[in-house]
């Protein structure tokens, strides 16, 4: 991989991480106008179908930060 390839993928990543802070920071404000992360995953976890496409999105992540 190039050096600009990784930057650019360095870049993605980080924007990612801060919009998910930010998302999370604000899920957190009172009022709340988000749902909590664990509200979230939670919904998500009672469905079936969703379920397995989390468990295999947590995988793929996993093997990326790995493989990296």
């Amino acid at each position: 991989m190039s050096t600009t390839t990784s930057s650019l993928s360095y870049a993605v990543w980080a924007l990612i991480g801060a919009g998910g802070l930010a998302l999370w920071w604000l899920s957190f404000r009172r009022p709340p106008r988000l749902a909590r992360p664990v509200e979230v995953v939670g919904r998500m976890a009672t469905h079936a179908v969703i379920r397995v496409v989390l468990v295999l999105t947590f995988m793929w992540f996993g093997w990326h930060l790995f493989a990296r």
